[in-house]
Parts: structure tokens; C-alpha cells; sequence
């Protein structure tokens, strides 16, 4: 699991680190050459997509997802755990159901030979982010059921 956790902040990084610069330099290009760099828009909507996804793996790891806990705290342990399983099974059949829909989106996209309006890459490319950030979610609410069902242990 280390592995992916390192792969998954790198990611990020790199991501973070891309949009930020071609953002940037697009800004500089508008106010200094009067002209904008069409392709950025594209590239930073389709990072932003996958800081989206590894950014929630992320935060699953940690246990710092969104949650409504002021009922569940209420419960008693062998109830807040029993919730929070739940929410966990919930959770990996909304993203099994989302990576599903994100692999025939792709092959879609593959099959019509779609490309991206400003630089005619193919769009299946970019769609991959997805079903493979449905996939690091999955794995991490896994990951989060199974060290409930543990104790909560990590």
C-alpha cells in the first residue's frame, strides 16, 4: 500500500505542479502577446479530473473524507462501526458502477475516434482517469472497511 499512497501524491504533484505552470503561463501570454494558448484549458480541465480522483483516495486513506457523523456519534461503537461499513459498501458500489460506465465511456470514445477540440489528442487518453481513479477509490474504501472490520487499526 505504500506504493500506491507514493503513487498516488506524485501523481498529484505532478498534476498540481502542470496546471499551475500552464495556467500560469497562459495568464502571461494574455497579458504580455495579447494571445491565449487554447490547448491549456484542456489540459488543466483534464488534470483537474484526476487530482479529483486521487485526491479522494487520498483522503479516504486518511480518513478524512466528507461525512455527516452527528448521528452516527450517538451510537453505540458496534453501531457506529456496523454504519460505517456500510457506508463503505455503499461507497465501493457507487465507484464499481462508476468505473463500469467510465470503461464504456472509453471504448466509446475509442471506437467514434473521438479527439479533443483544441489538441486533437484522443479523447480515451484523458477518459481513462475515470475508471482508474474509480479503481484507487475502490481500492482505498477497501482499504478503510477492511481496517474497520480490524478495529480500526491501519
Amino acid at each position: 500500500m505504500k506504493i500506491l499512497e507514493y503513487t498516488e501524491e506524485t501523481l498529484i504533484g505532478i498534476c498540481l505542479t502542470v496546471m499551475t505552470s500552464i495556467a500560469f503561463c497562459n495568464v502571461v501570454s494574455r497579458y504580455i502577446l495579447h494571445a491565449s494558448w487554447a490547448f491549456t484549458e484542456e489540459i488543466t480541465c483534464i488534470l483537474f479530473v484526476w487530482v479529483t480522483f486521487l485526491g479522494g483516495a487520498v483522503a479516504v486513506k486518511r480518513k478524512g473524507h466528507l461525512g455527516f457523523s452527528a448521528l452516527a456519534d450517538l451510537l453505540s461503537p458496534k453501531m457506529q462501526k456496523i454504519v460505517t461499513i456500510f457506508g463503505v459498501v455503499c461507497s465501493v458500489v457507487l465507484f464499481v458502477i462508476l468505473c463500469k460506465y467510465g470503461v464504456d465511456m472509453v471504448i466509446s470514445q475509442y471506437n467514434y475516434g473521438q479527439t479533443t477540440a483544441a489538441m486533437g489528442f484522443p479523447e480515451w487518453i484523458f477518459g481513462l482517469s475515470i475508471p482508474i481513479g474509480s479503481i484507487f477509490m475502490i481500492i482505498r474504501f477497501i482499504e478503510l472497511g477492511y481496517n474497520e472490520l480490524r478495529g480500526g487499526k491501519e
